[in-house]
C-alpha cells in the first residue's frame, strides 16, 4: 500500500470584465387581456428595432420569455399585465448604455414600463494567466508537502494524484455581480455620447484550488 502526503494548493488569476449583460423587462398594463397581449408584443418588437437602430447587433439581443399577471378576483378595473423580457450582452459598455437610453420614447405611455436589471458580467483572463495560476497552485502544494515531509523525517516522492477542487471568485460590487443571486435595477435615463467618461471595467481575482497527493518513502 502506498503511503502519501496530501495537501492543497491554490493559484490566483486576475480577471477583467469583457462583456456587460442586462435584462430588459417590458411591461404593458391594459384593461382587457387581448389588448394587453397585442400591445405588449408591439412594444417588444419596437424595443428590438430601437435597440438595433441604436447600434446593437442581432447577436447581442436574445429572447428572455414572456410573463403575464392577472389578479385572482379578475375584476375589470384591475386589468391585465403582460411582460416581455429581452436579454442584452455587449462588450462595449458605452454602446450598451446608449442603446438602452434610446428606448426612452417608447415608455412615455403611462401604461408602459421598463425595468433594466444588470446581470453578472462576463469575466475573462488570458490562457497564459490561467496556466500560470495552475502552476502556482501545484508549486504551493509541493512546498507545503516538503515542509510536512521534512518534519516527519521522510522523503517526498512523485505526484500520485491531482484533484481540482474548483474555483472561488471575489465579488466586485458592480451591478449584477452580487452574492446570493441578487440583482440590481438600473434606472432608464438619457445620456449623450460625449458625456460618457470612460473608465476601466471591474476586475476580480479568481482562485483555483487543487488537492495534490505526493508519494513518500
Amino acid at each position: 500500500m502506498d503511503t502519501y502526503i496530501e495537501v492543497a494548493g491554490q493559484g490566483d488569476i486576475a480577471e477583467t470584465v469583457v462583456e456587460q449583460r442586462a435584462a430588459l423587462t417590458l411591461t404593458v398594463k391594459a384593461s382587457k387581456a387581448e389588448a394587453a397581449f397585442e400591445e405588449a408584443t408591439r412594444l417588444r418588437n419596437d424595443t428590438i428595432r430601437a435597440l438595433k437602430a441604436a447600434g446593437l447587433g442581432a447577436d447581442e439581443i436574445s429572447e428572455g420569455g414572456r410573463d403575464t399577471w392577472q389578479p385572482w378576483y379578475r375584476r375589470k378595473s384591475a386589468g391585465q399585465e403582460v411582460s416581455h423580457r429581452v436579454l442584452l450582452r455587449c462588450r462595449d459598455t458605452q454602446r450598451l448604455y446608449l442603446a438602452i437610453d434610446a428606448l426612452q420614447p417608447l415608455f412615455e405611455n403611462a401604461r408602459h414600463s421598463l425595468s433594466v436589471d444588470m446581470l453578472q458580467p462576463r469575466f475573462d483572463a488570458s490562457a497564459e494567466a490561467e496556466s500560470a495560476a495552475r502552476a502556482a497552485a501545484i508549486q504551493q502544494a509541493r512546498a507545503r508537502a516538503q515542509v510536512i515531509a521534512r518534519e516527519a523525517g521522510v522523503s517526498l516522492g512523485s505526484v500520485a494524484q491531482v484533484e481540482e477542487l474548483g474555483a472561488d471568485a471575489e465579488r466586485t460590487g458592480s451591478y449584477g455581480d452580487y452574492g446570493f443571486a441578487m440583482a440590481a435595477a438600473a434606472p432608464l435615463s438619457a445620456s449623450a455620447a460625449d458625456d460618457f467618461e470612460a473608465i476601466d471595467g471591474a476586475s476580480r481575482v479568481r482562485r483555483l484550488r487543487f488537492r495534490v497527493r505526493f508519494l513518500i518513502s
